[in-house]
């Protein structure tokens, strides 16, 4: 019997000393029930946060301000922002909000028969990072508890995007407002736990760093979730690719934010700040 040994071609050792890139995923709540002084308290928490990327749903745009550029702004980072639908002259949309230069962005526009279209699509955007690229997708699929079998086309949308980028070595990031369960088909779908699209699989970043705590985002211990009579739910989630070299993109640490009450709740949806392995 031969004495080689070889070693194992997936592991990956991580030097913890290299520069983490944080992310922060957040459905801000639009204009809804007292903006302002909420807008203020998000700030406020992006501000203690300090993400190098931001992907935000529920952002709001009129003719002459925007949320995303008022964050931007406050941060000196750059941004787009992409509208789903417009409602009494103010826009209702996505945006990615970051430090890093912007190489391009995409949107996609969801397809979905016409009386369930709640206008959702995917906002990309090609990120240059040192030598290489980031590719970040910010999304909000359809809300209703009815729409399982939309949001499940909408995931199958998104992978078929993803399968045709060009790859690079720091993971994709695809992350947003779900509005499912972490059980749901369509979750199941992206983690490879029902059969993927194009063998596309992605790791839920909160179960990698969080293995016993639920994560709700959607929680009752907010006061303007517990408004809606719905139950504790994990719907807001950050998906990475495999880590490339040495780690890179890996997550070690994810937690949420907006779960202090100071007079007001900032949103009635939790964020998700995750740190990310990057390079040296």
């Amino acid at each position: 019997m031969s004495d080689k040994s070889f070693p194992d071609p997936d592991a990956s050792s991580i030097d913890l000393n290299t520069e983490i890139i944080k992310l922060l995923t957040w459905n801000v709540w639009w204009k809804f029930e007292n903006y302002k002084e909420r807008e203020n308290l998000i700030i406020s928490e992006i501000n203690n946060s300090c993400p190098d990327i931001l992907c935000l749903q529920e952002v709001w745009e009129e003719t002459d301000e925007s949320q995303a550029k008022i964050i931007a702004d406050q941060l000196g980072y750059n941004y787009i922002f992409e509208k789903s639908f417009e409602f009494d002259g103010v826009a209702f949309g996505n945006a990615i909000i970051t430090k890093f230069p912007i190489n391009y962005h995409h949107t996609v526009m969801f397809e979905t028969e016409a009386e369930k279209d709640e206008k959702r699509f995917l906002l990309h955007l090609s990120l240059k990072y040192k030598s290489e690229t980031i590719n970040v997708i910010c999304t909000h699929l359809n809300y209703k508890y009815e729409h399982q079998q939309v949001r499940e086309d909408q995931v199958n949308q998104i992978i078929e995007y993803i399968s045709k980028l060009e790859q690079s070595k720091f993971p994709i990031i695809l992350c947003g407002d779900f509005n499912a369960d972490p059980e749901s088909d369509e979750i199941r779908k992206i983690t490879g736990l029902t059969k993927p699209v194009n063998d596309i699989v992605l790791r839920d970043v909160w179960k990698l760093t969080n293995r016993n705590d639920p994560g709700y985002t959607w929680s009752n211990n907010n006061d303007w979730a517990k408004k809606t009579l719905e139950y504790n739910r994990r719907i807001d989630y950050i998906f990475l690719g495999k880590p490339g070299p040495n780690g890179l993109g890996h997550p070690i640490e994810c937690n949420l934010v907006g779960t202090e009450k100071n007079k007001f709740f900032p949103s009635d949806h939790f964020g998700l700040l995750a740190h990310l392995v990057g390079m040296n």
